[in-house]
């Protein structure tokens, strides 16, 4: 009987996983921000004026007792050097230089890895551009197509971009005064989950590694160490 219970729950925590935490941006004369998991959307900014709105409970005075003082300090605790003072303590600016190196490319690999799972389900850019003049209104034109469908090839070629639909419209009469903006984005929790592990297993292998690095060079330096006080102490009984 327990096995079902214990599957059941795991279940439960696989389809909770399995969940996609969404993010809706409109504008269409108005602003609007709507976040959810699953099939559960809530507004965004109704949900923060309801709460600077909400009026504020009036707090009870608590007496406030003096404090004890404490007869006998604690001794302050020697604190371990962490891998990054030793590091640079011991192989200098080099290895302070490989180690930001190696981070780096961790980061790298785990942006990568966070924009691989992201989802843009529906992006929709309805856009009418009108300058000064016809001659002000072609430069506005390109300059927005620059800005907007440059990074919007980029995003496809790493994302995973379901439907869009982007009109932009030079508009040299003046006449298109409606713009809407419409962008669904998820992403997958078991997703995020997966990437957040992989780049904690990453960032564990190279803190041991440079832990043992550090071990060993410690060693070495305190072999010869030994080695030289016991030569000194050597030619110091033969001078005796």
């Amino acid at each position: 009987m327990w096995w079902k219970i214990l599957l059941i729950i795991f279940a439960v925590i696989f389809l909770f996983l399995w969940q996609s935490v969404h993010i809706i941006i409109a504008y269409d004369g108005t602003f609007k921000l709507k976040a959810g998991l699953g099939l559960i959307r809530i507004d965004v900014l109704k949900l923060v004026d309801s709460i600077k709105n909400k009026p504020k409970k009036e707090k009870s005075e608590k007496k406030k007792k003096p404090k004890k003082e404490k007869e006998e300090k604690d001794e302050p605790k020697e604190k371990k050097p962490n891998v990054f003072s030793e590091v640079i303590a011991l192989r200098g600016v080099d290895g302070a230089v490989d180690l930001l190196s190696e981070f780096a490319s961790l980061l790298n690999k785990f942006g990568g890895g966070l924009v691989k799972h992201f989802i843009i389900r529906k992006l929709i850019l309805k856009l009418g551009i009108c300058g000064k003049d016809a001659a002000d209104t072609a430069i506005k034109f390109g300059e927005t197509n620059a800005a907007i469908c440059v990074p919007l090839g980029v995003i496809a070629s790493h994302a995973r971009l379901k439907k869009h639909e982007i009109e932009i419209v030079p508009d040299y009469l003046g006449q298109i005064h409606s713009q809407y903006v419409y962008i669904h984005m998820s992403y997958r929790i078991l997703s995020l989950l997966a990437v957040l592990l992989g780049a904690a297993k990453d960032f564990l292998g190279i803190i041991k590694k440079e832990s043992k690095i550090n071990a060993r060079i410690k060693a070495r330096s305190k072999a010869r160490a030994q080695a030289r006080a016991k030569v000194v102490a050597e030619n110091g009984e033969e001078t005796e």
